[in-house]
C-alpha cells in the first residue's frame, strides 16, 4: 500500500512540475532578439524610431530595452525636457517601459505607460514580432499596420 501511495504521489509531483514550468517558458532559444517599427511608422512617429532588444535565457526574458531613434541615432530617453518637451519625459517612461516588458515576459502582459500610449502600443507590437518571427541575432522590421 505504501508504494501505491508513494507512486502517486511521486506521479502528481511530477505532473504538477510539468504544469508549472510549461507556462513561464516562451520556447525561444537563448540569445538576443531585436525589433524595430519600418520606416513608415518611423515617419508617423515623427522621426523616431521605436526598437525592442530582448535576451532570452532557458526561454524566459532575462532583459528588455526599448529605445527610441532619431535618424541621427539620438535617443529618446537621453534628450531634455527643451529639445523634447512631453510628460512624463521619455526619461522617466522609457527605463519604466523596459522594465515592464522584461517582468511581463510576453507581450499580452505588457502594462501601458500613462501619457505613453502609442510607445506602450509599438512595445506590444515588438514583442509579438519577436514572440512570433524574432531569431537570435536578426533584427526584425515591424509595421505600423500590425
Amino acid at each position: 500500500m505504501k508504494k501505491l501511495m508513494t507512486l502517486g504521489l511521486a506521479a502528481v509531483m511530477a505532473f504538477s512540475l510539468a504544469a508549472c514550468s510549461s507556462g513561464s517558458s516562451s520556447g525561444k532559444a537563448d540569445g538576443v532578439y531585436t525589433a524595430e517599427m519600418d520606416d513608415a511608422a518611423m515617419e508617423s512617429s515623427h522621426g523616431w524610431r521605436d526598437t525592442l532588444t530582448v535576451e532570452y535565457k532557458d526561454g524566459k526574458v532575462v532583459s528588455a530595452t526599448f529605445e527610441s531613434y532619431d535618424a541621427d541615432g539620438n535617443k529618446k530617453s537621453e534628450t531634455t525636457a527643451e529639445t523634447y518637451p512631453m510628460d512624463p519625459h521619455p526619461s522617466e517612461w522609457i527605463p519604466q517601459l523596459s522594465e515592464n516588458i522584461q517582468k511581463a515576459g510576453t507581450a499580452k502582459k505588457i502594462d501601458t505607460i500613462a501619457g505613453a500610449t502609442h510607445a506602450s502600443d509599438d512595445a506590444r507590437a515588438l514583442m509579438e514580432a519577436i514572440e512570433k518571427d524574432g531569431k537570435a541575432g536578426e533584427t526584425i522590421q515591424v509595421s505600423a499596420a500590425q
